[in-house]
């Protein structure tokens, strides 16, 4: 990264002083306005205009002082936080969770960040990070080959729900990967983030019913009131729901995952374990119920790095 010469600086100086905008000096100093807008900033000093000199003898003293030593230097936490990505915790749930004990071990995320970085990409630590700068791909939304029957609109259902004020609005969906023998069924409760995951070999909406009932069969009644699903097919006989478990069912929008938040976002956590290519026809119940059991244990940022597991108990 350049660095401003102190001719840059006076540019600077001058141009701010004649009320000109970050975007013309930037262009005039020949760097990125963002470049401009920090220099301003870490150089303000209140009632007064922009001073050059203070500025260059300040990053001449950045320069000059030693840099600071990564705390991962030291084997104990450097231990700790191993161990904690070795079980796909993320840096900020690590470094909140180190908060949270309030012991002497304490570490930003972005320090973790910085060290994963550092790693090839080949890394066993590196290839488990659950975004590994993958590009955004648009892609053009399929359509509804069957709608189900009688489907009541996540618009009508309650607000407690959708403020996640209570235990038992769950959130499902049926995990898919490309040439595979099985699926995953995934379920999500809304407000503590605890995670129900089951496995059917077919995608057929009868079965997926089956390994639902299945799934929450040792959950109590009372933390099961709603559940919402996308219009996926597999689907169809939610009707069945009711009649096992009293709960309200309820449909997002087509093509509105951001509806389904929640439940998303665990299924993306969940390919941590399970990638995307798998066969997961192949996976065991023991695998199934590992991954459900790690992913409950994991402390969450909305919770205060509180795990799921404490929280629907």
């Amino acid at each position: 990264m350049a660095h401003l010469t102190f001719h840059q600086r006076v540019v600077i100086s001058v141009m701010q002083r004649h009320g000109k905008k970050q975007k013309e000096i930037a262009k005039e100093v020949g760097v990125s306005p963002s470049t401009v807008s920090r220099e301003l900033a870490r150089n303000h000093v209140t009632g007064k205009h922009y001073q050059p000199l203070r500025a260059e003898r300040r990053a001449e003293f950045l320069k000059r002082r030693p840099s600071v030593v990564s705390k991962l230097e030291d084997p104990e936490l450097f231990e700790i936080v191993s161990e904690k990505l070795s079980l796909n915790w993320s840096p900020e749930q690590i470094s909140g969770y180190l908060w949270k004990q309030a012991g002497k071990h304490q570490i930003s995320h972005q320090t973790i960040y910085k060290y994963l970085w550092s790693l090839d990409r080949n890394h066993p630590i590196r290839k488990a990070m659950r975004r590994s700068g993958r590009r955004n791909r648009k892609q053009k939304p399929g359509f509804i080959r069957k709608q189900a029957a009688n489907r009541v609109s996540i618009h009508d259902r309650p607000k407690v729900a959708s403020n996640r004020k209570r235990i038992g609005d769950w959130e499902l969906d049926l995990v898919v990967c490309k040439k595979s023998t099985g699926y995953l069924v995934t379920a999500v409760d809304r407000k503590t983030g605890y995670t129900l995951v089951g496995r059917c070999k077919k995608k057929s909406s009868r079965l997926v019913m089956d390994t639902i009932r299945a799934m929450f069969g040792k959950v109590p009644k009372k933390h099961i009131k709603t559940m919402t699903f996308d219009n996926g097919t597999e689907f169809f006989y939610h009707r069945l729901l009711p009649s096992w478990f009293k709960v309200k069912v309820f449909f997002a929008d087509p093509y509105c995952s951001g509806q389904r938040g929640a439940n998303e976002n665990t299924n993306g956590l969940l390919r941590q374990y399970f990638p995307k290519g798998n066969d997961y026809g192949s996976i065991s119940w023991q695998q199934v119920r590992k991954a459900a059991m790690l992913l409950n244990l994991r402390p969450r940022k909305r919770h205060g790095y509180q795990t799921p597991a404490s929280l629907f108990e």
